[in-house]
């Protein structure tokens, strides 16, 4: 397959679709292009001219639904260049394709990243070193075709985007000049979960379940080298300090053995499926604590017998500590004849004497 002067190309993550970037040719006369190419036929399925362009950047996102095209253009002087987005709609019919321009469109972009297997993605723009970050959607109830803003959160250290495999959570990190800043961020209540720290970071691998995150300090640096494991929700659960941590890695997850509309059909009947278990998980627990409570019950039976039998022989040998005192009980045994008496005593207690002259 020749094209003349590609300078980038991506496949899609799900089908065999190829997009390839074309800068501008002849000295601006002919236009920067993104194409996207059936394979192995070659069919080009959608094309867009771009003009002024001084660099593009393809984002797929991983269930190949959508291509995000961050094209960099220069403005009229040429002096300077603005950001903006071509969002191809993959999926649907002649692939539409959207126009996304920020609010402020001089904004410079330092990260953009896809939900995975969603509709939404992250941007994070403006200027270091505190920039805002911004999350739109593909699709929403009142506008199903058309890409919609859902919020702004203003001035965050953060530099890199981290979203879960399962999406609806978020890191916003800030990474090497920001000295591992980390928050955990839940973007269907566009609310902050947790904010704290892993100095020095270097990585971040969510684990394929998306209830885990890592964060690491490899051997780029010198020093702190070791990871820390995290729940979804930004808990402090594991860390590790180890000299020349250079990766970690977590085992993928193996696929699933349901069909996609049996996964569906779970998902739907969920509440019905977990009151059945629910209710198991009742009887176990009903049935472990009525273990626990005869363990208790057959311990204390002991104890009790044992003291009983210390009892009886402690009574049996006192005629026989008498002998040995002379006829004496012990002090032990005089103490607890004491406490067996309720004596009453009186007394008087004198509080002051004052002395009077009476005079006749």
């Amino acid at each position: 397959m020749k094209v003349d002067n590609v300078v980038d190309i991506c496949w899609s993550p799900t089908d065999s679709i190829l997009s390839l970037f074309v800068p501008e040719q002849g000295g601006g006369n002919q236009p920067a292009k993104v194409a996207l190419v059936q394979i192995p036929s070659k069919v080009e399925l959608r094309q867009k001219n771009l003009f002024s362009v001084s660099d593009c950047k393809m984002y797929w996102q991983s269930s190949g639904e959508y291509l995000a095209v961050k094209v960099d253009r220069y403005t009229k002087t040429k002096k300077s260049t603005y950001s903006g987005f071509e969002l191809f709609r993959i999926k649907e019919r002649d692939i539409p394709i959207e126009v996304l321009e920020l609010d402020n469109k001089n904004d410079k972009i330092i990260a953009f990243a896809w939900e995975p297997k969603g509709h939404r993605f992250a941007v994070i723009h403006g200027d270091q070193p505190r920039p805002d970050v911004s999350f739109y959607t593909m699709k929403t109830a009142q506008h199903g075709g058309r890409v919609t803003k859902l919020g702004t959160l203003k001035a965050k250290q953060a530099n890199a985007l981290f979203w879960s495999p399962s999406g609806k959570y978020i890191i916003l990190a800030g990474l090497k000049n920001f000295n591992g800043q980390l928050e955990f961020f839940n973007v269907d209540e566009m609310e902050t979960m947790a904010t704290t720290e892993h100095f020095m970071a270097t990585d971040i691998e969510w684990d394929p379940t998306g209830r885990y995150v890592a964060t690491a300090v490899t051997s780029v640096h010198e020093m702190e080298n070791g990871f820390t494991v995290w729940s979804f929700n930004g808990k402090l659960l594991y860390r590790v300090l180890k000299d020349h941590f250079f990766q970690l890695a977590w085992r993928p997850r193996p696929a699933s053995f349901l069909s996609p509309e049996k996964e569906e059909e779970i998902a739907k009947n969920l509440k019905k499926y977990s009151k059945k278990y629910e209710a198991e998980d009742q009887d176990v627990s009903l049935l472990l604590s009525e273990q626990d409570r005869e363990k208790r019950k057959a311990l204390k039976e002991e104890w009790e017998k044992w003291v009983m039998q210390w009892k009886s022989l402690h009574e049996e040998e006192k005629l026989e500590r008498q002998n040995l005192r002379d006829g004496e009980i012990s002090d032990e045994e005089e103490d607890d004849e004491e406490a067996k008496e309720v004596k009453e005593v009186e007394f008087e207690d004198v509080i002051d004497v004052t002395e009077e002259i009476v005079q006749e």
